[in-house]
């Protein structure tokens, strides 16, 4: 294939270069003339190792091109990958000048072009605010080319490249998410992948944008981990290593997909009480943990964002039905539950709540369970139901944990609300 790369940083040359390495025709384009003669020239304009070498070997065969601009080349074109930086601006917000600038550039050009039998496909790999396609790259393209799917396609592919090893990860990465309009659009673009082994998610645009910023927020979000942890460690004359070794060696549910769902809050005996305790240990030792410390008022947020969600769908004096209550399936520990604080709120706002949990049916709550529950929901036996037909027609029902055998007999007209699966 023809392969144009708009945008010559870290990611457009090693793009280039493994394409070169693969066999296509590749032209660069920057608007940066020094970068453009270094890569005509075969020579990297980053430190990256293995792509000055490939780019001198695709000088050698001829099948590395260079240019100012992307105009004279398109309708040729099988493939434009989109590679320009998207800076921070003053506020914080990724700066998308560039790419609307190449994006006027490449809809000018298309709108000369004749239409072709096989459409080129404009490939956006630069990292992108979520929406961006929908709302930015779409409309500004359909104004000066017509909507995509007539002379033109599009697609989104983050990338997901460390600088230093870039070719390496091009070549093994660990999933390729390719956004599109409709499932199926961009065989062309796994055309590129066809000898790569690694999960391929097709997804919608927004939820491929959104992908590329989650991994790289939670990147940033373990080193932070790891250096509060150590800073404590540290302070105890423990060396952190040993610490984070142990905490590594449990791939089951530490480092694993174990806890990564979107869906209720944490709750029970050990999280909450474990975290005031890190924090509290950190406070008198005058270490600051603002990753960690977060953890409670970002749990407390989403309580509160739940309840919110749920009274978008009900009024005062609705009968909801609820779900459960402990704080997890097959257990009847109430404590710190968030389905408790859930509860306590929707009664506050007026509704005339239900309960259903087979953890507590037939149950006596004794210790510190029962002290919780008198605390918190001190008429908890006048709200619990023994079976869901002991409810008529309710309002909402809300899913609290999973309870496969319960839900089944769920009337299907019902509204419902599953926290488990948010």
């Amino acid at each position: 294939m023809k392969v144009i790369i708009c945008g010559l940083g870290y990611v457009g040359v090693t793009a280039a270069a493994c394409l070169i390495k693969d066999g296509h025709q590749v032209v660069g384009i920057d608007v940066n003339e020094a970068k453009v003669a270094d890569v005509a020239a075969g020579r990297s304009p980053v430190s990256e190792p293995g792509v000055g070498d490939l780019l001198q070997q695709g000088v050698t065969e001829g099948r590395l091109e260079t240019s100012t601009s992307v105009t004279d080349h398109l309708a040729t074109a099988d493939m434009t990958l989109i590679c320009v930086g998207t800076p921070s601006d003053a506020s914080g917000n990724l700066e998308l000048g560039y790419i609307l600038a190449v994006t006027q550039e490449i809809g000018a050009a298309i709108a000369a072009m004749e239409e072709r039998a096989e459409p080129p496909l404009i490939v956006y790999r630069s990292t992108m605010p979520p929406g961006t396609m929908e709302n930015t790259i779409i409309p500004a393209l359909t104004d000066l080319a017509g909507p995509p799917g007539g002379k033109y396609e599009i697609a989104f592919n983050p990338e997901f490249l460390r600088e230093s090893t870039a070719i390496a990860d091009y070549y093994a990465p660990a999933k390729i998410v390719i956004g599109e309009r409709e499932p199926g659009l961009s065989q062309q673009l796994r055309g590129l992948y066809a000898d790569i082994d690694a999960p391929i998610f097709e997804m919608e645009f927004t939820a491929a944008e959104m992908v590329k910023l989650t991994d790289n927020s939670f990147h940033a979000l373990k080193v932070a981990f790891a250096n509060e942890i150590g800073r404590i460690a540290l302070d105890l004359s423990v060396d952190p290593q040993n610490v984070i070794d142990a905490f590594l060696a449990d791939t089951r549910l530490n480092i694993s997909p174990a806890y990564f769902r979107p869906g209720g809050p944490f709750g029970g005996s050990c999280l909450p009480k474990d975290l005031r305790a890190v924090n509290a240990l950190a406070s008198s030792r005058g270490i600051q943990i603002p990753v960690i410390a977060s953890a409670l008022p970002s749990n407390a947020a989403h309580k509160s964002f739940l309840a919110d969600r749920v009274m978008q769908q009900a009024s005062p004096g609705d009968t909801i039905l609820l779900l459960g209550l402990s704080f997890k399936s097959d257990t009847d520990d109430l404590r710190e539950s968030p389905l408790i604080d859930l509860a306590e709120t929707l009664i506050g706002k007026g509704i005339d709540l239900r309960i259903f949990d087979p953890d507590l049916k037939g149950r006596t709550l004794i210790g510190a369970n029962l002290r919780f529950v008198e605390e918190h929901l001190p008429h908890l036996s006048r709200l619990l139901v023994e079976d869901i037909s002991d409810v008529e027609a309710p309002a909402l029902v809300i899913i609290g944990k999973p309870m496969k055998a319960v839900t089944e007999r769920l009337d299907p007209s019902l509204s419902v609300i599953n926290l488990s699966l948010l």
